[in-house]
């Protein structure tokens, strides 16, 4: 069954039954339905009270978190902001959540409610309903590969004009293709293509900002929860809307990643056994702490993933469900060992999509934003997101001790000119935290930060980060780096 809409519409956002009803009535367009925002509001509960439970409870240690971490007091935030609101939002929360879990049934109850008449297609001439459907669904790639290709090609525009277009109420087609274009272009800082389009619609930011900031990105973290975190109460005079608030903290999730060790799995070609160690550690991690999960990540944990004939591949099952929040994967590779023990076979493949060039993108806007102590523009959320979009729950793992780990690379060559003056032989790393990542992320890491580069000046003491830091000469530019110590040769 496939369903119109506007090909237009943000998929990443929850579309309850009345509103997708709405737009049948309206429109002739057909996209699938994989194409429509299936996602659920807060941690998926049913209930008024399970959705507003689990938002106390995360803002609570969202704050505590960031406390620690940042040593800071933010007890002066108020969480007690509008509690009529609050209410309501929970109320309709549930009943979206509800709707999401029969949705087909609860369009069609709500098509019928509005005097439409629904023609079950088993009533139907089968070969004229395969015909007709295959129709739509060559309309529905057409119309959708022109929207993205409209993106792609419609006009740059200035930082001054994107603000009136997301001010504009009434927008053009064009002006639709070019404020989505500009925040496409800001928020990947790449050059925008219909793939590019495509994969943002499949919400692949909300993907990439999480596996950023739990790899390359993750000593920014604490400076770039805070910051949002008090931007959002000075702006609320002290108030805080806790949905908000909860979606827009990184922290838990990434700690909560972290304890489950899940960067283990990713060396490249490594064959993994749902029988391994590994696997079965994560497994444990992962079922005791899977209402963390639940609140945190929005994914559910459960031994029933698979039949109960193939117990070994839960471990497999609940692997991938927490890479697919990082916009990774196991490939399957197939069934090995001997007749009667014979386990299925994963590997993890590095993706080739062009993260690695997206995280660089934002590694060195953070270097350059610390190390000159300003404040640059931050990617631009999804400006079409209503509260109730969540990817980023949190959880009460108020108690994780996670150490991050230096990384250090390779020793600049003993060989240097001139140019880098009385700081010769400067030893650079990354503080990247990523100690058990594999080999994917040693790869990576020897793509952005080892190359071999020529100091420009000298160190100039970075507080945050608590090291020296040195603008360095790369073959890609110059871009700024911690060192480790001088030593003059």
């Amino acid at each position: 069954m496939t369903l119109p809409s506007q090909p237009h519409c943000s998929t990443s956002i929850p579309q309850s039954d009345r509103y997708l009803s709405q737009s049948l009535s309206i429109y002739i367009l057909y996209l699938d339905a994989f194409a429509l925002g299936m996602g659920t509001v807060g941690n998926g509960s049913t209930s008024m009270g399970g959705l507003l439970r689990s938002q106390d409870v995360a803002t609570q240690a969202n704050i505590a978190l960031l406390s620690a971490a940042d040593n800071d007091d933010y007890s002066f935030i108020d969480q007690n902001f509008q509690p009529e609101s609050l209410q309501t939002w929970g109320k309709r929360g549930a009943i979206i959540n509800v709707e999401m879990r029969r949705y087909r049934e609860s369009v069609l109850e709500g098509l019928s409610a509005d005097g439409y008449t629904v023609i079950d297609a088993d009533d139907s001439d089968p070969d004229e309903t395969k015909e007709v459907v295959k129709e739509v669904k060559a309309a529905s790639k057409e119309l959708y590969s022109q929207e993205c290709q409209g993106v792609s090609e419609s006009e740059d525009v200035s930082d001054a004009e994107l603000k009136k277009l997301q001010e504009k109420r009434v927008k053009t087609k064009e002006e639709r293709y070019q404020q989505r274009k500009a925040e496409l272009s800001r928020r990947y800082e790449i050059e925008v293509t219909p793939h590019l389009v495509e994969k943002d619609d499949e919400g692949w930011y909300p993907q990439l900002r999480l596996h950023y900031y739990l790899t390359l990105g993750r000593e920014f973290l604490t400076n770039r929860d805070s910051r949002r975190a008090k931007a959002q109460a000075e702006a609320g005079e002290k108030s805080i809307w806790k949905p908000d608030f909860n979606k827009g903290q990184m922290l838990s999730s990434v700690l909560l990643l972290e304890k489950l060790n899940l960067l283990q799995l990713l060396t490249s070609g490594e064959r993994l056994r749902g029988s391994d160690e590994k696997m079965q550690e994560l497994k444990r991690a992962a079922l005791e702490n899977r209402y963390l999960i639940k609140t945190c990540l929005n994914v559910t944990v459960s031994e029933q993933l698979t039949p109960i004939a193939f117990p070994l591949r839960v471990a497999a099952g609940i692997a991938q469900k927490l890479l697919d929040k990082i916009d990774l994967r196991l490939s399957y590779v197939g069934r090995l060992g001997p007749r009667g023990k014979r386990e299925s076979v994963y590997q993890f493949m590095a993706p080739d999509d062009g993260q690695n060039v997206i995280f660089q993108k934002w590694l060195n806007r953070e270097l350059v934003s610390v190390t000159s102590n300003i404040d640059l523009t931050t990617p631009i959320a999804d400006t079409t997101a209503p509260t109730f979009h969540n990817h980023n729950s949190v959880s009460v793992t108020n108690n994780i001790d996670i150490q991050t780990q230096d990384v250090d690379t390779h020793n600049i060559p003993q060989t240097l000119n001139e140019a880098v003056g009385g700081w010769k032989g400067l030893r650079l790393k990354l503080r990247q935290g990523l100690e058990s990542a594999g080999s994917f992320y040693t790869e990576l890491i020897s793509r952005v930060g080892e190359a071999v580069g020529i100091a420009d000046g000298e160190p100039i003491w970075n507080a945050y980060l608590g090291q020296w830091q040195v603008w360095v000469n790369f073959a890609d530019g110059c871009r700024s780096v911690g060192c480790v110590g001088k030593v003059v040769v």
